[in-house]
């Protein structure tokens, strides 16, 4: 066989040979590259899972110190005989966005049910719940700012929900004037509402028997949106704080029932600083007889504390509850309260005393402009702990991590003196 043949067969086992090794390198370094690429996978899964651990321990043992009985602060409750027990529920404004509206429209109709039916339960126990309506319901076009108005079956929803008892006396509650004051007020008392904050009735104080006690509910407002437009008999007919209306009104509430419960409209804006008018105006209503005192319209959460009365009886302040629901799109105005509040009527005493406050961190979560259900409201605590436990069916890790935010600044925040 001539030499050249045989060395061109040589050459092409020689290319094959090469070719094959060339074949085998890259695919060990193709392996080796997924192997590496898989290994970075594992640690940083590996990482977050002990991350998640942790946090996982943290909610167990530090953020159950936000859940605050404050029986622990109010001296000698617990060595009293009593008889009834009344069980009290407060949530802070309730708004309705334009975004709400998107979400909740259907058709010529609206449905706002899934936007509280994850923390109904918190409510469903309690003989009354009260909040602050801070939208009309009048005949005019719907908008959730501005001059703000509603659809009713906003406020089926919120009724729905457990809230029986609203005050009206907000900045906006003369967005549409007195008549638009009175058709909102005829709206909720016709789905059973209990209305505050007004003086459109003979007495601008509220009161109930709850299981054979007397209370009291009163309302107050800072002041009106463009008050400096509005007549002297649209402002007298809202119930806009002043030491001489509320010492007549407390006055009356004390001669005639046997626990003063007041909501306050007041304060500054996106701050969890108690403002000094605040603080002013709360001293004023302990002294003369308030035995809570719930606030809202900073549209965030404030501290509360325990007061003294002249009586030497204890009484809650509450400054802000932040909004039930809004949308307001604001890290630290997402996070709410339900506040859950026991009082007891002593037999032995025969008066009424506050015995414990409880209360449930709840989040507005947003969706997104696209999901079905684009606001929900949500049991901070609850949801934190389902997604350190692996539950990322509701949250993602951004909202996961402004949940955990929130609990710590509620823990900061929220601290019974």
């Amino acid at each position: 066989m001539p030499r050249n043949r045989r060395n061109k067969r040589c050459s092409k086992k020689m290319t094959e040979l090469i070719s094959l090794k060339t074949f085998l390198l890259l695919l060990a370094i193709l392996i080796l590259i997924i192997s590496i690429a898989s290994a970075i996978i594992l640690y940083k899964k590996y990482q977050n899972n002990l991350i998640l651990a942790k946090q996982r321990e943290e909610l167990d043992k530090e953020i159950e110190a936000i859940f605050i009985e404050a029986s622990e602060n109010i001296v000698n409750s617990n060595n009293i005989k009593r008889d009834s027990i009344i069980k009290i529920s407060a949530v802070g404004d309730i708004l309705c966005g334009n975004e709400m509206l998107d979400d909740a429209k259907e058709g010529q109709s609206y449905d706002f049910t899934h936007m509280f039916s994850n923390i109904t339960n918190f409510i469903e126990g309690s003989d009354i719940a009260l909040g602050t309506m801070e939208t009309n319901f009048t005949n005019k076009p719907y908008s959730g700012y501005g001059n703000r108005n509603s659809p009713i079956e906003f406020a089926k929803a919120v009724k729905n929900s457990g809230i029986n008892l609203v005050s009206i006396s907000t900045n906006h509650s003369l967005d549409y004037g007195i008549e638009g004051l009175k058709e909102t007020k005829e709206k909720l008392q016709e789905l059973k509402f209990d209305t505050v904050g007004d003086t459109l009735d003979e007495n601008s104080v509220v009161i109930k028997e709850i299981k054979d006690t007397k209370i009291a509910f009163l309302s107050y407002t800072y002041g009106i949106e463009n008050s400096n437009y509005k007549s002297k008999e649209e402002l007298n007919s809202v119930n806009i704080f002043s030491k001489e209306k509320a010492e007549a009104d407390l006055k009356y509430a004390t001669e005639n029932s046997e626990f003063v419960i007041v909501i306050m409209h007041w304060g500054d804006l996106y701050t969890t600083t108690v403002s000094q008018s605040q603080k002013e105006i709360a001293d004023f209503l302990v002294e003369n007889g308030a035995n809570i005192i719930l606030g809202n319209h900073p549209a965030v959460i404030q501290p509360m504390e325990i007061k003294q009365n002249l009586k030497g009886e204890n009484v809650l302040v509450a400054y802000s509850l932040g909004n039930y629901i809004s949308t307001i799109n604001y890290n630290n105005s997402k996070i709410e309260l339900i506040l859950n509040i026991e009082i007891r009527k002593s037999v032995e005493q025969q008066k009424v005393i506050l015995t414990k406050v409880e209360y449930t961190p709840i989040y507005v979560l947003d969706n997104g402009e696209k999901a079905k259900n684009r606001y929900q409201l949500i049991d901070m605590k609850a949801v934190a702990k389902a997604y350190a436990n692996g539950d990322t069916s509701i949250v993602n890790k951004k909202t996961y991590n402004n949940l955990i935010d929130g609990l710590k600044l509620l823990e900061n925040v929220l601290k019974i003196k």
